[in-house]
Protein backbone atom coordinates (compact mmCIF):
# COMPACT_ATOMS: atom_id res chain seq x y z
CA UNK A 1 0.00 0.00 0.00
CA UNK A 2 2.52 2.56 -1.27
CA UNK A 3 0.13 3.93 -4.22
CA UNK A 4 -2.25 7.36 -3.15
CA UNK A 5 -5.24 7.79 -4.80
CA UNK A 6 -7.88 10.99 -4.93
CA UNK A 7 -11.79 9.99 -5.92
CA UNK A 8 -13.23 12.84 -7.58
CA UNK A 9 -16.72 13.41 -7.38
CA UNK A 10 -18.77 15.95 -9.62
CA UNK A 11 -21.93 16.56 -7.37
CA UNK A 12 -25.02 18.32 -8.12
CA UNK A 13 -28.62 17.23 -6.40
CA UNK A 14 -27.10 13.66 -5.58
CA UNK A 15 -28.85 13.19 -2.65
CA UNK A 16 -30.66 9.93 -3.47
CA UNK A 17 -27.27 8.11 -4.90
CA UNK A 18 -24.62 10.45 -2.59
CA UNK A 19 -24.72 8.18 0.81
CA UNK A 20 -23.93 4.96 -1.49
CA UNK A 21 -21.58 6.72 -3.78
CA UNK A 22 -19.37 7.80 -0.83
CA UNK A 23 -19.62 4.51 1.12
CA UNK A 24 -18.19 2.84 -2.32
CA UNK A 25 -15.73 5.44 -2.17
CA UNK A 26 -14.54 5.31 1.14
CA UNK A 27 -14.11 1.49 0.71
CA UNK A 28 -11.34 2.03 -1.56
CA UNK A 29 -9.44 2.72 1.49
CA UNK A 30 -8.17 -0.44 2.36
CA UNK A 31 -5.95 -0.25 -1.01
CA UNK A 32 -3.99 2.51 -0.79
CA UNK A 33 -1.78 4.83 1.60
CA UNK A 34 -3.70 7.61 1.08
CA UNK A 35 -7.36 7.96 -0.16
CA UNK A 36 -8.38 11.60 -0.52
CA UNK A 37 -12.00 11.99 -1.83
CA UNK A 38 -12.24 15.38 -3.85
CA UNK A 39 -15.47 16.79 -4.72
CA UNK A 40 -16.59 19.89 -6.65
CA UNK A 41 -19.89 20.68 -5.82
CA UNK A 42 -22.57 23.37 -7.48
CA UNK A 43 -25.25 24.94 -5.81
CA UNK A 44 -28.27 22.26 -5.39
CA UNK A 45 -31.69 22.42 -4.16
CA UNK A 46 -31.45 18.84 -2.40
CA UNK A 47 -29.51 18.03 0.52
CA UNK A 48 -26.04 17.21 -1.04
CA UNK A 49 -24.09 19.42 0.75
CA UNK A 50 -25.29 18.39 4.00
CA UNK A 51 -24.61 14.82 3.59
CA UNK A 52 -20.94 15.66 2.27
CA UNK A 53 -20.94 18.10 5.41
CA UNK A 54 -21.83 15.06 7.28
CA UNK A 55 -19.47 12.56 5.88
CA UNK A 56 -16.31 15.46 5.91
CA UNK A 57 -17.10 15.42 9.48
CA UNK A 58 -16.85 11.78 10.36
CA UNK A 59 -13.53 10.93 7.71
CA UNK A 60 -10.87 13.47 7.38
CA UNK A 61 -10.44 12.56 4.14
CA UNK A 62 -12.51 14.91 1.62
CA UNK A 63 -11.31 18.44 -0.07
CA UNK A 64 -14.79 20.35 -1.20
CA UNK A 65 -14.95 22.91 -3.72
CA UNK A 66 -17.89 25.26 -4.27
CA UNK A 67 -18.44 26.28 -7.70
CA UNK A 68 -19.28 30.09 -7.43
CA UNK A 69 -19.51 30.56 -11.65
CA UNK A 70 -22.50 29.94 -13.31
CA UNK A 71 -20.98 28.09 -16.46
CA UNK A 72 -23.93 27.63 -18.94
CA UNK A 73 -27.23 26.16 -19.43
CA UNK A 74 -25.63 23.00 -21.05
CA UNK A 75 -25.27 19.67 -18.62
CA UNK A 76 -22.61 18.72 -20.54
CA UNK A 77 -20.53 21.69 -20.38
CA UNK A 78 -21.16 22.25 -16.52
CA UNK A 79 -20.36 18.50 -16.24
CA UNK A 80 -17.09 18.85 -17.92
CA UNK A 81 -16.05 22.12 -16.43
CA UNK A 82 -16.59 20.53 -12.95
CA UNK A 83 -14.60 17.46 -13.91
CA UNK A 84 -11.76 20.08 -15.20
CA UNK A 85 -12.26 21.39 -11.58
CA UNK A 86 -11.28 18.66 -10.21
CA UNK A 87 -8.16 18.15 -12.43
CA UNK A 88 -7.10 21.02 -11.12
CA UNK A 89 -7.83 20.31 -7.20
CA UNK A 90 -5.59 17.39 -8.45
CA UNK A 91 -2.65 19.50 -10.16
CA UNK A 92 -2.64 21.97 -7.07
CA UNK A 93 -2.36 19.30 -3.96
CA UNK A 94 -2.13 15.93 -5.03
CA UNK A 95 -0.20 15.39 -8.64
CA UNK A 96 2.34 13.14 -7.04
CA UNK A 97 -0.67 10.95 -6.12
CA UNK A 98 -0.35 7.71 -8.50
CA UNK A 99 -3.93 7.35 -9.49
CA UNK A 100 -7.23 9.37 -9.55
CA UNK A 101 -10.53 7.61 -9.64
CA UNK A 102 -13.56 9.47 -11.64
CA UNK A 103 -17.18 8.16 -10.12
CA UNK A 104 -20.18 9.70 -10.95
CA UNK A 105 -22.62 10.49 -8.02
CA UNK A 106 -25.96 9.96 -9.74
CA UNK A 107 -28.32 7.22 -8.52
CA UNK A 108 -27.67 4.63 -10.56
CA UNK A 109 -24.22 4.47 -11.51
CA UNK A 110 -21.61 3.73 -8.66
CA UNK A 111 -24.62 2.90 -5.30
CA UNK A 112 -24.52 -1.22 -5.97
CA UNK A 113 -21.55 -2.09 -3.21
CA UNK A 114 -18.26 -2.04 -4.94
CA UNK A 115 -16.09 -4.99 -5.82
CA UNK A 116 -12.86 -4.04 -4.00
CA UNK A 117 -10.73 -7.04 -5.64
CA UNK A 118 -11.81 -5.56 -8.87
CA UNK A 119 -9.52 -2.39 -8.51
CA UNK A 120 -7.13 -4.15 -6.38
CA UNK A 121 -6.65 -6.81 -9.42
CA UNK A 122 -5.93 -3.64 -11.73
CA UNK A 123 -3.42 -2.45 -9.72
CA UNK A 124 -1.56 -5.30 -10.08
CA UNK A 125 -1.45 -4.54 -14.22
CA UNK A 126 0.45 -2.30 -16.32
CA UNK A 127 -1.33 -3.09 -19.34
CA UNK A 128 -3.66 0.18 -18.99
CA UNK A 129 -3.51 4.11 -18.00
CA UNK A 130 -7.10 4.22 -18.24
CA UNK A 131 -9.66 1.54 -17.23
CA UNK A 132 -13.31 1.68 -16.75
CA UNK A 133 -15.56 -1.55 -15.49
CA UNK A 134 -18.52 -3.41 -16.64
CA UNK A 135 -21.49 -3.28 -13.94
CA UNK A 136 -23.97 -6.22 -13.17
CA UNK A 137 -26.77 -4.24 -13.49
CA UNK A 138 -25.77 -3.59 -17.51
CA UNK A 139 -23.47 -1.89 -19.49
CA UNK A 140 -25.55 1.62 -20.09
CA UNK A 141 -22.68 4.47 -21.52
CA UNK A 142 -22.88 4.09 -25.01
CA UNK A 143 -22.31 8.02 -24.99
CA UNK A 144 -19.06 8.11 -23.85
CA UNK A 145 -17.61 4.95 -25.54
CA UNK A 146 -15.47 4.71 -29.06
CA UNK A 147 -14.25 2.03 -30.24
CA UNK A 148 -13.37 0.85 -33.86
CA UNK A 149 -15.10 0.51 -35.72
CA UNK A 150 -17.98 2.81 -34.07
CA UNK A 151 -16.19 6.00 -33.24
CA UNK A 152 -19.12 7.94 -32.70
CA UNK A 153 -22.32 5.75 -31.29
CA UNK A 154 -25.90 6.46 -32.24
CA UNK A 155 -26.53 9.80 -30.05
CA UNK A 156 -24.18 11.42 -32.60
CA UNK A 157 -26.86 10.75 -35.68
CA UNK A 158 -29.71 13.01 -36.61
CA UNK A 159 -32.24 9.93 -38.02
CA UNK A 160 -35.79 8.29 -37.78
CA UNK A 161 -33.92 5.01 -37.22
CA UNK A 162 -32.45 5.66 -33.79
CA UNK A 163 -33.62 2.56 -32.64
CA UNK A 164 -32.12 0.37 -35.67
CA UNK A 165 -28.78 2.69 -34.83
CA UNK A 166 -29.03 1.84 -31.62
CA UNK A 167 -29.18 -1.83 -31.81
CA UNK A 168 -27.04 -2.40 -34.37
CA UNK A 169 -24.10 -0.62 -31.60
CA UNK A 170 -25.11 -2.17 -28.59
CA UNK A 171 -25.07 -5.65 -29.90
CA UNK A 172 -21.74 -5.35 -31.51
CA UNK A 173 -20.30 -4.41 -28.18
CA UNK A 174 -22.00 -6.44 -26.29
CA UNK A 175 -20.81 -9.49 -28.65
CA UNK A 176 -17.05 -7.82 -28.27
CA UNK A 177 -16.92 -7.37 -24.55
CA UNK A 178 -18.00 -10.56 -24.20
CA UNK A 179 -15.13 -12.21 -26.48
CA UNK A 180 -13.00 -10.66 -24.04
CA UNK A 181 -14.52 -11.47 -21.28
CA UNK A 182 -14.09 -15.57 -22.20
CA UNK A 183 -10.75 -15.16 -23.23
CA UNK A 184 -8.58 -15.93 -19.74
CA UNK A 185 -5.62 -13.25 -19.92
CA UNK A 186 -7.14 -11.06 -22.34
CA UNK A 187 -10.07 -9.32 -20.15
CA UNK A 188 -9.20 -5.67 -20.72
CA UNK A 189 -11.03 -4.72 -24.37
CA UNK A 190 -8.97 -1.82 -26.14
CA UNK A 191 -11.10 1.72 -26.98
CA UNK A 192 -10.57 5.12 -27.61
CA UNK A 193 -12.72 6.43 -25.04
CA UNK A 194 -15.25 4.61 -21.97
CA UNK A 195 -16.60 5.85 -19.03
CA UNK A 196 -19.57 3.73 -17.66
CA UNK A 197 -19.67 5.77 -14.74
CA UNK A 198 -16.65 5.19 -13.28
CA UNK A 199 -12.88 4.75 -14.69
CA UNK A 200 -9.36 4.40 -13.15
CA UNK A 201 -6.41 6.84 -14.17
CA UNK A 202 -3.14 6.91 -13.98
CA UNK A 203 -2.59 10.63 -13.09
CA UNK A 204 0.68 10.92 -14.93
CA UNK A 205 -0.97 10.51 -18.23
CA UNK A 206 -4.08 12.69 -17.91
CA UNK A 207 -3.28 16.40 -15.91
CA UNK A 208 -2.14 17.74 -19.08
CA UNK A 209 -5.31 16.92 -21.03
CA UNK A 210 -8.87 18.65 -20.54
CA UNK A 211 -12.78 17.76 -20.08
CA UNK A 212 -14.31 19.34 -23.31
CA UNK A 213 -18.13 19.01 -24.73
CA UNK A 214 -16.45 19.89 -28.13
CA UNK A 215 -16.98 17.32 -31.03
CA UNK A 216 -13.27 17.64 -32.70
CA UNK A 217 -13.35 15.38 -35.71
CA UNK A 218 -9.36 16.35 -35.76
CA UNK A 219 -8.49 13.62 -33.07
CA UNK A 220 -9.70 10.81 -35.90
CA UNK A 221 -8.78 10.35 -38.97
CA UNK A 222 -11.16 10.79 -41.96
CA UNK A 223 -10.70 7.08 -42.47
CA UNK A 224 -12.28 6.49 -39.43
CA UNK A 225 -14.95 8.24 -39.79
CA UNK A 226 -16.35 7.47 -42.96
CA UNK A 227 -15.97 3.99 -42.13
CA UNK A 228 -18.52 4.95 -38.96
CA UNK A 229 -20.82 6.55 -41.03
CA UNK A 230 -20.68 3.71 -43.25
CA UNK A 231 -21.77 1.31 -40.74
CA UNK A 232 -24.93 3.30 -39.44
CA UNK A 233 -25.50 3.61 -43.06
CA UNK A 234 -26.08 7.43 -42.96
CA UNK A 235 -23.79 10.77 -44.94
CA UNK A 236 -22.81 13.39 -42.93
CA UNK A 237 -25.94 13.71 -40.66
CA UNK A 238 -23.82 13.78 -37.19
CA UNK A 239 -25.18 16.19 -34.20
CA UNK A 240 -22.39 19.19 -33.93
CA UNK A 241 -23.52 20.43 -30.52
CA UNK A 242 -22.51 19.26 -27.42
CA UNK A 243 -20.71 15.85 -26.95
CA UNK A 244 -19.57 13.65 -24.26
CA UNK A 245 -17.04 15.02 -21.64
CA UNK A 246 -14.91 11.88 -21.38
CA UNK A 247 -14.64 11.76 -25.27
CA UNK A 248 -12.61 14.50 -25.90
CA UNK A 249 -10.34 13.71 -22.31
CA UNK A 250 -9.44 10.43 -23.53
CA UNK A 251 -8.67 11.19 -26.90
CA UNK A 252 -6.45 13.87 -26.08
CA UNK A 253 -4.57 11.61 -23.52
CA UNK A 254 -4.10 8.87 -26.48
CA UNK A 255 -2.80 12.05 -28.94
CA UNK A 256 -0.51 13.54 -26.23
CA UNK A 257 0.63 10.89 -24.28
CA UNK A 258 -0.03 7.33 -25.96
CA UNK A 259 -3.01 6.35 -23.39
CA UNK A 260 -3.80 3.07 -22.99
CA UNK A 261 -7.74 3.54 -22.31
CA UNK A 262 -9.33 -0.12 -21.78
CA UNK A 263 -12.81 -1.61 -20.29
CA UNK A 264 -12.58 -4.15 -17.99
CA UNK A 265 -14.65 -7.05 -18.36
CA UNK A 266 -15.62 -7.81 -15.13
CA UNK A 267 -18.52 -6.01 -12.98
CA UNK A 268 -17.15 -3.36 -10.04
CA UNK A 269 -20.69 -2.55 -8.97
CA UNK A 270 -22.84 -5.01 -7.62
CA UNK A 271 -26.42 -4.89 -8.74
CA UNK A 272 -29.03 -3.52 -6.45
CA UNK A 273 -31.43 -5.82 -5.29
CA UNK A 274 -35.01 -4.77 -4.93
CA UNK A 275 -34.04 -1.10 -5.40
CA UNK A 276 -36.07 1.88 -2.92
CA UNK A 277 -38.01 4.38 -5.10
CA UNK A 278 -35.27 6.43 -4.76
CA UNK A 279 -32.74 4.82 -7.07
CA UNK A 280 -33.45 4.11 -10.68
CA UNK A 281 -34.05 0.20 -12.04
CA UNK A 282 -30.82 0.57 -14.10
CA UNK A 283 -28.82 0.62 -10.72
Amino acid sequence: MSQNCCVCLCVYNNERGLPAVLNNANKLSVLFKSLKILVFYDHSSDKSLQILNIYKSNFNNMDIKINEKKVSGSSVVNIAYARNGLLQMIKDKYSDYEYFIMMDSNEYSCVGSINIHVISEMLERSDWDSVSFDREAGYYDYWALSYDPFIYSFHHFNTYDFGSLQKKMCDDFLKKLALYRDHEGAELMPVYSAFNGCALYKTSKFLNCKYSSTIDLNLFDTTMLQKNEELFGITRSMKMDDDCEHRYFHLESIMKNDAKIRICTKSLFQKVKNPPANLRGSC
